[in-house]
């Protein structure tokens, strides 16, 4: 804005001086005293290409055509401003007294070109006699006044750094401004990158917003459909703001067009639809202060406050943000359940946004639905340090239980996570089903985890998952296996939407490594049978290989037990007795008796041979032992030379 109102105000000022002599001295005399004088004030060639002519009738005034404005050296793209006609009008009793005071400005079709150089500076940055190196007078922007000034059909464009382009184009704007120290009025019609634009502006003390900090502002704009609104105070120099402000985005799409960039994929509750934003906002070089936050996306509202604090390497924020209801169900929209055959996903996951900020954030909510599943009051504390994000679960009812401990998630050196997390009264079942995709195992139970894994996709985070953990099930349903059926009947074909097994609790410890979790301590209680397992899951490759021992303990069929083999993958386990271990081990049975009855055997015919008598219930070797003692001890008798 200073740099436009620069230019208006030294070509205002420059005619406006001219106008006692455009009665004497012909109008090309005119032009070249206003080029001169442009040129001595800013260091830019001004060219009037048409007539410079007073008017006397209905205002006196000055009207000219085909104004150019020289662009900086270092540019090859064309004149800096350029416009069809300029015509401004002062107050006639004014001039009588020996003032100058411009009633009226009317620019028709300006075309403003703004650039970035390649030393950074840019193409506004006026240099002139009587001014510092940045174009700027001792004083500031010169007092001046203006009842009404107007643009017409205007256009501006804007270039940076890197060649990105901006585009102002179609523009009507109206300036009120009496007095240069008085309340300035701005309205602005147009068209920004092809969307439509408007602005309405209040400012009181207009020469304290350009030069001496803020002054009270009242601003409402609206660009693409989303609507701003500041009610406040502002300033330019030094670039400050205090006040309400209210920003509402109802289709992001144009507005980002507009921005020149593609509008984020936002899901349903996040702002998919509208953003609604209000708060006590004061802002600074410092840093920014945020109260009485109110935001709203779509269906969910938050509250609280924030500080930023702005630093050279990356800003620092502290926030409290708390929540009633949050509906985050739209994170799965279109997801289907967690795949159990086409393994887990190899698509990158980017945290690069841990690095954008360093802080503080508190978080509270009464609730989250999480498609299926809903979480119960959640209170977290995160605090982010150098990309690396640490979380504590100060409060979180989840899954019918309750949830402590914390993760981590550090991205300074690709990407790693760890979790060190307890569960009380969990329902087991949707617990696995979100996390795995594994529903068959219904019950409430405790369990405890912590683990460390590493790599830029779910896929790499599984297979190399570190940890160790425990589980303490209470009574509850095994879906699509009937152990009890299988052991009566020998068949491992009791696996089926219809069979189940019911038990009274499961427990046990497991190890993790490398994405494999190995337990060798599995106790399986039920009203029917007792067992005991070991074996291995693989989290990273979904696949199974466990050893279960079943034990019936009532029926006929009592004290029967046959281990059962789970083997594949968690979407199609193959289930199957293990008979051949069985068959060993029942021909060790049977080889243990005929091994003992042979030994009986030799045991009498040496009796027999010895002629040994037996005592009652002494056994043949027994007895066999007890005549060769009384042999050797009769023998060393005879020896020795005794009776």
């Amino acid at each position: 804005m200073r740099f436009i109102v620069k230019v208006l105000v030294a070509v205002v000022i420059l005619i406006g001086v001219a106008i006692a002599a455009f009665f004497l001295v012909p109008a090309d005399k005119i032009a070249g005293i206003v080029e001169d004088r442009f040129e001595a004030a800013t260091g830019r060639a001004l060219t009037v290409k048409g007539d410079v002519r007073p008017t006397l009738i209905p205002q006196l005034g000055v009207k000219s055509e085909n104004i150019t404005i020289a662009n900086a050296a270092w540019s090859d793209k064309g004149p800096m401003l350029q416009a069809e006609g300029l015509a401004v009008t002062v107050d006639w009793s004014a001039l009588f007294g020996g003032d100058i005071r411009i009633i009226g400005v009317d620019v028709q079709s300006p075309e403003v070109l703004l650039e970035v150089g390649p030393d950074g500076a840019g193409n506004w940055e006026l240099a002139g006699s009587g001014g510092d190196s940045s174009g700027e007078s001792a004083g500031g922007i010169p007092a001046f006044s203006l009842d009404q000034a107007t643009l017409s059909n205007a256009s501006i464009r804007y270039i940076d750094a890197a060649g990105v382009e901006t585009a102002l184009s179609g523009m009507d704007a109206t300036l009120q401004l009496p007095d240069f120290a008085g309340t300035a009025n701005l309205t602005l019609e147009g068209a920004f990158n092809g969307q439509p634009l408007s602005v309405n502006a209040e400012i009181a003390q207009f020469a304290d917003f350009l030069n001496s900090g803020a002054v009270p502002i009242v601003l409402t704009a609206s660009l693409a459909g989303s609507d701003v609104g500041l009610n406040g105070r502002a300033g330019l120099t030094p670039l400050a703001l205090d006040g309400q402000v209210r920003a509402k985005i109802s289709d992001k799409g144009p507005l980002f067009a507009a921005l020149g960039q593609s509008a984020p994929e936002l899901p349903r509750g996040l702002g998919q639809s509208g953003i609604d934003f209000a708060s006590d906002v004061t802002f600074t070089d410092a840093g920014l202060n945020l109260r009485d936050l109110a935001l709203t996306l779509d269906q969910n509202s938050f509250a609280g406050a924030a500080d930023v604090v702005f630093r050279e390497d990356r800003p620092q924020i502290k926030a409290q943000i708390t929540t009633g209801a949050l509906d985050l169900s739209g994170l799965s929209d279109g997801d289907a359940a967690p795949s159990k055959t086409a393994g887990w996903s190899n698509d990158p996951i980017d945290v690069s946004g841990l690095g954008a900020i360093d802080g503080n954030i508190s978080f509270a909510a009464d609730s989250i639905a999480l498609g299926d599943s809903t979480l119960g009051r959640t209170v977290l504390a995160t605090a982010i340090d150098n990309s690396r994000m640490v979380t504590e679960i100060k409060q979180l009812s989840a899954y019918d239980g309750n949830i402590a401990g914390g993760f981590v998630v550090n991205g300074r050196s690709g990407l790693s996570a760890s979790a060190d997390l307890s569960g009380s009264a969990i329902a087991i079942s949707r617990l696995f089903s979100e996390l795995f995709g594994y529903d068959r195992l219904i019950t409430l139970g405790d369990m405890s985890l912590k683990v460390l894994a590493s790599g830029n996709s779910m896929d790499a985070l599984l297979n190399s998952m570190d940890g160790d953990g425990s589980f303490n099930l209470g009574a509850g349903e095994l879906l699509g296996f009937d152990f009890v059926a299988m052991l009566r009947n020998l068949d491992p074909g009791f696996t089926g939407e219809n069979d189940k097994t019911i038990f009274d609790s499961v427990s046990g410890t497991f190890k993790i490594v490398d994405g494999v979790v190995i337990n060798d301590n599995l106790s399986f209680l039920s009203p029917f049978l007792t067992a005991s397992g070991s074996g291995t899951v693989g989290l990273g490759g979904q696949t199974m290989d466990y050893r279960l021992v079943p034990k019936l303990l009532e029926g006929t069929d009592k004290g029967i037990s046959v281990p059962i083999l789970i083997t594949g993958s968690w979407a199609d386990p193959k289930i199957r007795l293990d008979l051949k271990s069985l068959v060993d081990e029942k021909v060790d049975v049977k080889v243990e008796e005929v091994r003992d009855q042979v030994e009986q055997k030799v045991e009498d015919k040496v009796a027999e041979e010895l002629g040994v008598t037996r005592q009652d219930g002494q056994s043949a070797k027994d007895a066999v032992k007890d005549k060769l003692e009384d042999r050797a001890k009769e023998g060393l008798l005879n020896l020795l030379g005794r009776d």
